[in-house]
């Protein structure tokens, strides 16, 4: 498979119904890096490594008018993951309650065996810890989420920042979300969700079905570009985009091409 001369790769196994997956609508993309930036803010990363990065495609001439294509690249958390056989202390895990691949970094030596491994250049090193590091589909927002009950999660999925992001919660020493003395969720000026005025937009019970289910970077994307949730809940929205559009996957990403074909990427 090849994608504007950017990635050529294996699909991998099929995601399950529990397998946490990304559509990106590559039409709705502006290209205005919001995700690059929250994901580097989320991971309080150092000058150098990304976890995601946009890459543009163009310009091209289509009916007169300039277009680029802007291409989100991140971790395809694949299915078998080609990183994770090379780490000589098992320190690359791939979940299997939700094909998450992630690095222990207690157990990384920074041999960096697994970015020679990695066919997408998706594992980088951090000279500053001096280990390797990689985008972990914000594994630890998905482990919060699932201890939170149906009514908080619907509650903080309403509750959004700028019209259409989530307000950023608080979290405790151990990475668990504060709560007040009432036993609700607060954010991070220690005001409880429950008690604030939700906003209506996106209160649709489709939605809400993976409501809590927010990477750094779907969250903040401007453009609402970003899918991200379980398999199960998303493969309704690649069945109505496949009326209309190619669909390609790479392992749990996946892209909804527009209808322009575009050449080759800038450098």
């Amino acid at each position: 498979m090849q994608m504007f001369g950017i990635l050529e790769g294996l699909e991998g196994k099929n995601p399950t119904e529990n397998t946490v997956v990304m559509l990106i609508d590559l039409k709705r993309c502006i290209g205005c890096f919001s995700c690059e930036t929250s994901c580097k803010m989320e991971h309080e990363l150092s000058i150098g490594p990304r976890f995601i990065r946009v890459m543009q495609v163009g310009p091209k001439t289509v009916k007169g008018r300039v277009k680029n294509i802007y291409v989100p690249l991140l971790c395809y958390h694949c299915n078998p993951a080609p990183c994770v056989s090379p780490c000589p202390t098992g320190a690359i895990v791939k979940r299997p309650k939700d094909g998450i691949v992630w690095i222990e970094p207690e157990k990384c030596i920074g041999c960096r065996q697994c970015i020679q491994a990695c066919p997408y250049g998706a594992i980088q090193y951090d000279t500053k810890t001096g280990k390797a590091i990689k985008c972990d589909f914000c594994k630890h927002r998905i482990d919060y989420r699932r201890k939170w009950t149906r009514n908080e999660i619907k509650k903080v999925y309403r509750y959004v920042n700028r019209g259409n992001n989530i307000m950023p919660l608080e979290f405790d020493e151990k990475g668990n979300v504060k709560r007040d003395n009432k036993g609700r969720l607060i954010d991070k000026e220690g005001e409880a969700i429950a008690g604030r005025k939700l906003a209506e937009k996106r209160d649709t019970q489709d939605e809400i079905e993976y409501a809590g289910l927010w990477s750094a970077c779907s969250t903040k994307c401007s453009t609402e570009c970003m899918i991200f949730g379980y398999f199960k809940d998303i493969k309704k929205h690649l069945k109505e985009l496949n009326n209309t559009r190619d669909i390609q996957r790479i392992g749990s990403v996946y892209y909804a091409l527009p209808k322009e074909n575009f050449p080759t990427p800038r450098n």
